[in-house]
């Protein structure tokens, strides 16, 4: 029986950057932060940091405002 590997993924300032595909539709990348709430699909790693780096402040606001 073979395993299925999981996708690749990447942690930047305690989110995760999972890898979602490639291939003709291009390659997209699902971010989210370490508590699950989703920060949104990128193109690519570097538009994965720069979307954590802009939203991380609200994200952990947010968190926050509802303990």
């Amino acid at each position: 029986m073979s395993q299925v590997a999981p996708p690749p993924c990447w942690t930047h300032r305690g989110c995760r950057i999972l890898l979602l595909g490639g291939g003709a539709q291009g390659v997209h990348y699902r971010v989210q932060h370490q508590s699950g709430a989703p920060l949104g699909q990128v193109a690519s790693l570097a538009e994965a940091r720069q979307l954590i780096d802009e939203q991380i402040v609200l994200i952990r606001q947010r968190l926050a405002a509802v303990a």
